[in-house]
């Protein structure tokens, strides 16, 4: 499959969905990993499927492997997670660190998704996507704490408007290399996809530096301090992909244990963590019926110092 398209519209659409609209015999989802495989490209770049589309962007497609859609989600009763809040419409859970939220091509098993099929299988039709059951706002691996998950096509479609409208509060917990000489402020440029190594993300004030770059706003505040360590809290303002992750490694502070994103001179000090020690602790919303929600989980034991 080969084409190439000139995008007109002032109406900035997903790429996928408008790629899709041009084979309605094919599903997106093929589409979806045909971007992600990077052939489909816009401007000569690779981009994501959620990549907005401008006027006079030029999207090519040149198709010569067939994406494998024969992943399925299938229920696995060993998946631990704790339930922390459930009613007819949604439920609050505490994803333990290590634990991929849902399946990729890479990663067919062992996802939390596989968990909530085993114990909610009515997810299996929520949401927009065949491999993300139920999942309208995700977290990293290594990251622990609470995620919602919808029960009913209502709430996920409520879930998703809050989102966007940045209308959830979250709140993490982060233990950082070094000591911060501003106790409290806010971490503000854009984020995106590494135009040197699409394998990362990156924080530049220059978008044009960026793949699909996007503003990220993060606030912070010090609540302890060790000898070369600091806990902070963190509220996040808008859901970049490692927006934290990259916040914090871009002030001169990286996560304790990312080994993604960190310095050089704390390469070794990084070793003795299995994991980066970020944890979402804290979440709040409005529901639909008016009814306001509060929820909070404490960190896990790796935690402790």
């Amino acid at each position: 499959m080969k084409k190439t398209i000139l995008y007109s519209s002032l109406k900035q659409q997903r790429l996928d969905k408008h790629v899709c609209s041009f084979f309605p015999d094919i599903s997106r989802r093929f589409f979806q990993i045909a971007i992600k495989d990077g052939q489909i490209k816009v401007n000569k770049k690779t981009v994501t499927p959620s990549y907005r589309l401008k006027p006079k962007d030029q999207i090519e497609i040149d198709i010569k492997k067939t994406p494998n859609l024969e992943i399925k989600v299938l229920p696995e009763k060993n998946i631990k997670f704790e339930i922390i809040f459930e009613n007819a419409e949604f439920l609050i859970i505490n994803k333990p660190a290590g634990i991929s939220v849902h399946l990729c091509e890479n990663e067919t098993t062992g996802t939390l998704v596989n968990g909530l099929l085993a114990r909610f299988p009515k997810i299996e039709k929520i949401g927009e996507d065949q491999l993300r059951p139920g999942v309208v706002h995700r977290l990293d691996k290594e990251t622990s704490g609470l995620l919602i998950i919808p029960k009913t096509q209502t709430a996920f479609q409520y879930f998703k408007t809050l989102f966007k409208n940045r209308q959830i509060q979250k709140t993490y917990l982060a233990w950082a290399w070094g000591i911060l000489k501003n106790k409290t402020g806010e971490i503000k440029d854009f984020t995106g996809k590494s135009s040197q190594n699409p394998t990362k993300q990156a924080v530049s004030h220059n978008p044009e530096k960026l793949i699909n770059p996007k503003k990220a706003l993060t606030y912070y505040k010090v609540i302890r301090e060790l000898k070369d360590r600091s806990l902070i809290e963190l509220e996040l303002k808008t859901g970049r992909k490692h927006q934290l992750r990259l916040h914090l490694h871009s002030i001169g502070h990286p996560i304790l244990g990312d080994k993604k994103y960190f310095n050089k001179t704390i390469r070794k000090a990084n070793q003795p963590f299995n994991r980066h020690l970020l944890h979402a602790g804290k979440i709040e919303f409005e529901y639909s019926n008016g009814e306001k929600f509060c929820f909070e989980v404490a960190p896990p034991k790796d935690f402790k110092f």
